[in-house]
């Protein structure tokens, strides 16, 4: 066996422990994969929190882990009944007392979710993906973690003039999310943590937490519990879902 066989050979098997590591597209698509979690149906809380109050919202939402979202409001009782769905790039909501469905226009995918810091924008879920041209840091501050900077493809629908993601280096779990305005300072910021390890390759980051740095007090905590895992019924992803719920 010659020493250039035994070198190709043991390039080969290792090709697969750093696979995706030198390449931004795949780690970004692994980071989104991640912050949008798997298939499933869970409870979200949602506390938007301001200088001298506070709001507490009770969600119900049910995912196929990809790019579809049914996002029911169950509390407070004067919101009850309030749905969202999200399909790709498409976004309806349905208010019920106005008894409408309406689409949302690419001009409001910015607007505030529930008067909050996430934007409808924020539950698309692939919006880093589409919308923005992604680079590797050559280094990061933190050792076990990776930094992508995107900036927007030309006449993307973004108010950012760029976005730094932090992801862990083993796990490509998203650490941190930095939304930077025109000037270069950044508007907002995104924490994500408590992760929970379902196996085979998939996780459930279980709190995050949603800064507007441009206004002191301003911020949106949102945490993840009764979460059942699996595949979701079609049904559930279509607009005629968001008046009459989606029954299992």
């Amino acid at each position: 066996m010659t020493r250039a066989f035994i070198l190709a050979l043991l390039a080969l098997l290792l090709a697969p422990a750093t696979a995706g590591q030198d390449d931004p597209k795949a780690i970004l698509k692994a980071a989104v994969d991640r912050l949008r979690g798997p298939a499933m149906i869970a409870t979200y809380t949602l506390e938007v929190v301001r200088p001298n109050r506070s709001k507490t919202y009770v969600l119900r939402v049910y995912t196929d882990g990809a790019d579809r979202s049914l996002i029911e409001v169950v509390e407070p009782r004067r919101d009850a009944g309030q749905a969202f769905l999200v399909i790709g790039e498409d976004l309806w909501v349905y208010n019920p007392r106005l008894g409408r469905v309406l689409r949302l226009p690419p001009s409001g995918r910015n607007d505030r979710f529930l008067g909050s810091d996430v934007s409808y924008a924020d539950l698309a879920g692939r919006d880093l993906e589409r919308y923005y041209e992604v680079t590797l840091e050559p280094a990061s501050e933190e050792a076990d973690a990776l930094t992508l900077r995107l900036v927007p493809k030309p006449r993307a629908p973004t108010p950012w003039g760029a976005v730094v993601v932090v992801v862990e280096r083993e796990t490509l779990l998203p650490r941190k999310i930095l939304y930077y305005d025109q000037r270069g300072a950044v508007a907002k910021e995104v924490l994500l943590e408590d992760a929970v390890d379902l196996g085979g390759g998939r996780y459930l980051i279980t709190k995050t937490t949603v800064t507007d740095r441009t206004r002191p007090g301003y911020r949106t905590v949102f945490t993840v519990s009764d979460w059942k895992v699996g595949p979701v019924p079609e049904r559930c992803f279509n607009p005629g879902a968001l008046e009459r719920g989606c029954r299992l």
